[in-house]
């Protein structure tokens, strides 16, 4: 089958194919279904052939030049400058068929067989959408140029309880970048041949098929695995080249060699190689592909190369991000220099998903590809200290730490108190309260307020955690409060034992309790680490004994005995109930500085707020009083100093 073969096919089925992978068909019209489904079936074949015909490729590329010249390349023509709809829309069926082919290449053209077979006709092809998407680059001028590279060609095995990703290959920047219709040439030593690793072409991993606005093509990256001395590199968009280093290799650090390369902005910090600032000034930062890359063995980034062009300082920038990376390391007891980087971040025209999400690289960060020298997220070349608070919240995600039930969206803002108040001299309250949605007002005492003028609390009650509205742990401060005061009480590394002994305690093949830690156990497990019984404290944030007799004897028997840190921090928590409406809504005004205009469900936030400003009186001054009370009276039957 002819390439205009499989375009008169496209121009027919594509709107089909789209509805069929945008909403099911109507399932009481079977006739319209079988025919929809006849023709998307159809697509995907006639798409798959172009990686049978080098013809089909040629005139392929020949019909992609033709929409060009007579249109503008996609994603840079009037039709489809922001975007095409992932849901079809009429008049845009030949850019939708563009889309398609050009998807289409990448996916079953560009193999290492077909590269090598095809080579002829792919040198030199390229897609002309890659001057907006990953960027414009010229081809090296001298085709013979070696580059020299070093890597760590080792991802050892991973110690402690499993990580986001552990087992996943560790990706390996080089500093050269393929020229969008290069071929370059790879040549490794020997060590690497046959033994999983590979080379990829491309940063931008995540396959965006499912967003709602197509603004590049789904999957952009290409990964060749390295089988032989000398390995061919193609992609139609060009794209950083990085070794893919599976887990559990051990070859060390290698030097390889690329061909037909340019050469892409490269700050490293690595133990082996670091850039010095002569290099960043005089040449790194001025190196001509549109990304850059930073490395250490803690961190690593890529962003457009235009934020970085007068960037003067990168060895600062990467010493506070591993500063930052060493906080979530002491928090969780794992060793500072891990089997890959704590973090990587990642920006791409859309976010990875429809919310902020955890991975490798952490991709939730759009920029305009029309502009790159538009910096929408200057903190990341300008330290962690600047980051939104959802940037550790999905690092908190990554570690899969152990949890109370209903700590999942709570308890993993913790990362940004260890990091803000650790490693950046922010106070514990400042860096608590910019944990969650900015709020750096609010204080631990605060936050307590917010739990004691609560219905639970003041009925002596657990703390909500049905993950419905009404849910008084997730994306609140109170969630994980108890941890920040163990901080307070404790210190930092109270935390970091109880987590480094869940390391030391895990076994290959051990399911980690991550969002359901056995009440009790955690609290005997927490109360040991901070060398003092933490009952009465985690009671009162809202997390209750399952069997308080059993876990008594258990406390007496690991010789913990009732700390006088907690009966006092219990007592002036005493002090800071509201007594009355006029003091509740003081609270409130602290709380929510800028009012409750905007309030509106009853049971959380403003809406929960405003609803009571009529409803609190004494009487709940004094049922949280009471509540307290109780909480003391059980755990201190007699005063102690």
């Amino acid at each position: 089958m002819t390439v205009k073969h499989i375009f008169i096919s496209l121009l027919i089925g594509f709107s089909g194919f789209c509805s069929i992978h945008a909403a099911q068909p109507n399932k009481s019209d079977s006739s319209n279904a079988e025919d929809l489904l006849r023709k998307a079936d159809a697509v995907q074949r006639d798409l798959e052939q172009l990686g049978t015909s080098e013809s089909a490729v040629a005139e392929a590329f020949e019909l992609i030049g033709q929409y060009d010249e007579m249109d503008g390349p996609l994603f840079m023509n009037d039709a489809t400058r922001k975007g095409l709809p992932r849901k079809p829309k009429a008049g845009l069926e030949l850019d939708y068929a563009m889309f398609a082919i050009q998807q289409g290449l990448l996916d079953y053209t560009y193999t290492p067989e077909n590269v090598k077979k095809f080579r002829r006709t792919l040198d030199g092809k390229k897609f002309e959408s890659s001057s907006y998407f990953p960027g414009a680059v010229e081809p090296p001028k001298d085709l013979s140029e070696v580059v020299q590279v070093r890597i760590n060609a080792s991802q050892p095995t991973a110690w402690g309880s499993p990580v986001s990703g552990r087992e996943n290959p560790a990706r390996r920047p080089t500093g050269c970048y393929l020229a969008p219709g290069s071929i370059g040439i790879l040549r490794v030593p020997d060590a690497l041949i046959n033994k999983g690793y590979s080379v990829r072409v491309g940063a931008h991993s995540w396959d965006l098929n499912k967003k709602p606005l197509i603004k590049r093509l789904d999957r952009v990256l290409l990964v060749y695995p390295i089988a032989e001395r000398d390995t061919l590199i193609a992609n139609p968009l060009g794209g950083g080249i990085y070794i893919e280093v599976p887990y559990e290799a051990d070859a060390g650090l290698v030097s390889v060699a690329f061909k037909n390369v340019v050469r892409a902005p490269f700050f490293s910090a690595r133990s082996f190689d670091k850039t010095t600032f002569s290099e960043w000034k005089k040449t790194e930062r001025n190196n001509p592909a549109p990304w850059a890359d930073f490395e250490s063995d803690k961190f690593m980034m890529q962003v457009p190369s235009a934020w970085i062009r007068d960037l003067d300082d990168p060895e600062t920038l990467m010493a506070d991000w591993d500063k930052a990376m060493d906080a979530v390391s002491e928090l969780f007891g794992y060793p500072l220099v891990r089997s890959k980087t704590v973090l990587y971040l990642q920006v791409d025209v859309s976010m990875r998903g429809n919310a902020n999400f955890p991975g490798y690289p952490q991709s939730n960060y759009p920029y305009n590809a029309h502009n790159p020298e538009q910096c929408r997220h200057a903190w990341m070349i300008k330290g962690p200290q600047y980051v939104n608070w959802t940037v550790f919240h999905e690092v908190g995600h990554s570690q899969f730490f152990s949890k109370f039930r209903g700590e999942v969206e709570a308890v993993v803002n913790l990362p940004h108190v260890a990091v803000m108040n650790r490693k950046f001299g922010w106070s514990l309250d400042e860096a608590y309260g910019s944990s969650v949605n900015d709020m750096k007002h609010l204080t631990l005492d605060e936050v307590a307020v917010m739990w004691m003028v609560t219905d639970n609390f003041q009925q002596g009650s657990e703390m909500n955690h049905s993950n419905r509205p009404g849910d008084e742990f997730k994306y609140q401060h109170r969630g994980f409060g108890k941890y920040v005061e163990i901080a307070n009480l404790f210190g930092w590394d109270a935390l970091g034992r109880f987590w480094q002994m869940d390391n030391e305690l895990y076994e290959p093949g051990d399911k980690v309790p991550q969002n359901n830690d056995p009440v009790d156990d955690r609290i005997l497990r927490l109360s040991v680490a901070s060398g003092a019984d933490l009952t009465p404290l985690v009671h009162f944030w809202g997390i209750q004994p399952e069997n308080p007799k059993a876990l008594a004897k258990a406390i007496r028997k690991a010789g913990l005995k009732p700390s006088p840190e907690i009966f006092q921090r219990l007592e002036q928590y005493k002090t800071l109930i509201p007594m009355n409406n006029a003091e509740f809504v003081a609270h409130s005004k602290r709380v929510y500085p800028g009012g409750l205009k905007n309030a509106q469900n009853p049971l959380y936030g403003t809406g929960w707020y405003k609803a009571q400003l009529n409803e609190y009186d004494e009487s709940n001054g004094q049922a949280a009083q009471a509540a307290l009370q109780e909480i003391i009276d059980l755990y201190f039957p007699e005063e102690i100093e």
